[in-house]
């Protein structure tokens, strides 16, 4: 998502959570007024049968109906309730950052909505129940608030399906070996030039032609790529590998994008036997690197979650290129 895209659904965000306040506080309200109504009205009654006297007319109604009351009092304090959740489910969309902020409002804004359907249905209980004229004219402010909701999170979660189908429409790529340079523009187009942010991959075949193909695979021009992340293994270090990598990191330092390389041990290498890629929002599995466009293979999404933690299991595991080969030095010397 970019910033202006952020900036909008943060914009939203803070409507929701005006919106939201306005739920709040008729919960509130519909359950104190609620709760004083009942209690005139069972203490009228309560005296009435006591002393054997008539309630006055200003009671009559109120205690007449003391048990529909004091249910629908139970019924509205269930709706202060609900309009709290949302309040804070609200609260967590406009709170949280950038960084990751698209995965927070597809998981939040369905809650939200589904919250508010299920205050619009408490509210028609309530009035069905017990009508009564005090409240009306609140009711006008909280069916704007129940429309803001209900729109504004069908239409995040709308657009967010949208900005997520724009961006991962890719369901697979079938790399075919007769046409590599075919395969090479495929795979830019579709696939890397949809990538964004951080972009991590685990290739433990991750060579100096891997990086070659890498480096054709990139978009041109201005990217959103900020970093680049590779974990390869010990055995993809050829003569070449080193001054490779500077002046592949230079180049990219230069457009603004970090590049780092890290090695696994031998033990993890030999372990590790998928390959994928992930960036701040999707995974794939992915054939090498250095035959990624000769390799008869599929390309194909997979869990982000489960690609993030296992980079990162890698990563804790690993020793970033310079300090490896500092260490081989030591060894051999």
């Amino acid at each position: 998502m970019d910033k202006a895209q952020a900036y909008d659904s943060r914009t939203i965000s803070i409507l929701l959570v005006s919106a939201s306040l306005v739920l709040l506080a008729n919960g509130v309200y519909t359950a104190q007024l609620f709760s004083i109504q009942y209690g005139a009205g069972a203490a009228a009654a309560i005296q009435s049968g006591a002393y054997n006297n008539t309630v006055v007319p200003a009671l009559q109604f109120v205690a007449e109906n003391a048990g529909v009351l004091y249910q629908t009092m139970l019924e509205s304090d269930l709706l202060a309730g609900i309009g709290i959740i949302m309040f804070a489910v609200a609260l967590i969309m406009l709170a949280h950052g950038t960084s990751k902020y698209e995965s927070f409002i597809r998981r939040y804004t369905p809650m939200h909505g589904a919250l508010a359907i299920v205050y619009i249905v408490m509210l028609f209980i309530i009035h069905s129940a017990y009508q009564f004229t005090l409240y009306s004219s609140n009711l006008y402010v909280t069916y704007i608030a129940l429309a803001i909701c209900i729109f504004f999170d069908g239409y995040m979660e709308y657009r967010m399906r949208r900005l997520a189908a724009g961006r991962t429409g890719l369901r697979g790529i079938n790399i075919d070996p007769s046409t590599p340079y075919a395969n090479m523009i495929r795979l830019r187009d579709e696939l890397f030039g949809s990538l964004s942010g951080d972009v991590r991959v685990v290739d433990k075949h991750f060579n100096s032609v891997a990086m070659g193909n890498l480096h054709r695979l990139l978009p041109e021009g201005k990217s959103s790529i900020r970093s680049l992340g590779i974990i390869t293994s010990p055995d993809m270090l050829n003569a070449g590998f080193e001054s490779d990598y500077r002046d592949m990191r230079q180049e990219l330092a230069n457009k603004g994008m970090d590049f780092e390389v890290r090695v696994m041990d031998t033990k993890e290498a030999e372990a590790q036997h998928e390959r994928f890629m992930l960036d701040d929002k999707s995974a794939y599995k992915i054939p090498p690197l250095n035959i990624i466009n000769r390799k008869s293979e599929h390309v194909v999404r997979m869990g982000h979650g489960d690609a993030r933690k296992r980079y990162e299991q890698l990563a804790n595991k690993s020793a970033k290129l310079e300090n490896y080969l500092m260490d081989v030095s030591r060894k051999k010397a």
